[in-house]
Formats: structure tokens, sequence, C-alpha cells
């Protein structure tokens, strides 16, 4: 993790250099990922809303402007939604929205994957993070099939994932154990080598998943958890 925050913060110094504004608003994007894996998480909210700001009117010029200024609130919204920031979290997700309105389609200028869809399944995540798994749910159920299918495994599996924890907040633990198995379908390693995704697997082994009791131990053990 200090190597990626070295590598993004040097990213975004040579970024600065160049004074191109899609370049260092897609360098800080990385250094947002970087404050929060490292549980910085209020500070990478300033940093990417500060970032935003200061290049918003460049950075709207463009599709690849739009894409990176919509990625930076994305992740300051998660950011603040684990920082349980609650309040911020909504105005963070309608200026993601606003970015992803005017691109008006879901694309992946600079590898962001970033459109209304990724806007919905961030919405998601931040819900679930907050603990409203119901509502976290029910935008779930709200999301195009066809958006999804669209985007990287990677991040449909991540999206997944984020589903089964609100439907075990919800108490609906079966389905969540469905939702894992998908996921786990969907890109293996976002189920067994994300340290997140395997203490809500071990969750949901304390809490009881009734007749999906069976493929949750097996899940548990690809994931290389204790019997």
């Amino acid at each position: 993790m200090a190597l990626a925050w070295h590598a993004a913060d040097r990213a975004v110094m040579a970024a600065e250099r160049s004074g191109d504004a899609v370049a260092i608003a897609g360098a800080a994007r990385h250094v947002c990922d970087a404050m929060f894996h490292r549980g910085n998480s209020r500070e990478a909210v300033e940093f990417a809303t500060a970032t935003a700001s200061r290049h918003q009117r460049d950075l709207v010029r463009s599709s690849q402007g739009l894409s990176v200024l919509g990625m930076l609130y994305l992740k300051a919204s998660l950011a603040a939604a684990h920082a349980e920031h609650r309040s911020d979290v909504p105005g963070l997700l309608e200026a993601a929205g606003d970015a992803a309105e005017r691109l008006g389609v879901d694309g992946d200028a600079l590898w962001t994957a970033f459109g209304p869809t990724n806007v919905s399944i961030h919405r998601v995540s931040a819900l679930a993070r907050m603990h409203d798994g119901a509502d976290a749910v029910a935008a779930a159920a709200q999301i195009e099939q066809t958006g999804l299918s669209a985007l990287p495994r990677e991040r449909r599996a991540a999206h997944l994932v984020d589903v089964a924890r609100g439907l075990t907040q919800a108490g609906r633990r079966e389905e969540a154990v469905t939702k894992l198995l998908e996921a786990e379908r969907e890109a293996p390693e976002e189920v067994h080598c994300r340290p997140r995704t395997r203490r809500l697997v071990e969750d949901l082994r304390l809490l009881g998943a009734g007749s999906a009791e069976g493929p949750l131990r097996g899940l548990a053990g690809r994931c290389g958890l204790p019997a």
C-alpha cells in the first residue's frame, strides 16, 4: 500500500508539471484511493473535492475530463460513507451524477468505466457502507442489467459483493450467499482475496445462512477461511 501511495503521489506531481487538467484529475483519483486504503478517509474526501473544484471548468470540456471528474466525486462519496460522514454522501453522488448526465453514456475513458451505471453502483456501495442495507438492495434493483453487463468483470463482482452486504444487513442471508457465489463466478479474486469480502463471508457463517449453509461453507473454504 505504501508503494501505491508513493506511485500515485509521484503521478500527481508529474501531472501538475504538465498543467493538463485531465492528467491531474486522473492521477488525483489514484491518490484518493491510496488515502482511503491507508485509513485517511476524511483527507481523501477533502483532496478529491478540492481537486475537482479547482479543475472542473477545464474537465467538463471533454469526455475524458467528465469521466475523471465523475470518478473523483465517486471516490469521495465512498470515502465519506466509510468515514460515516453521512451528510456529505448525497451531494457527492449528485455531483458525480451531473458529470454522468453530461457525458450521456457509459464509457471507459482512461479506464474509468464511468457513466450513469457506475454512479448507480457506487450509490449501492455507499449505502451498504453506511449500513443502510434495505436501501442498498432497493437501489441495486433499479440498475439496468444491460449497463451492468458492459462493466469490467471485476467491477461487476465488486457490485455483487456490495449487494450481498446489503442483503446481509437486511437479514436476507440466503440471498446474500447467492450473490456472493455470483460474484465468485464473475471474478473469484474479488471474493477470495479481498479482506472486506472475506469478513462478510465470516459474518455470514456466524449469523447463519439457513438453506445456504452448505454453499457458504464451500465458499469459506475457497476463501481460505478455517472450517
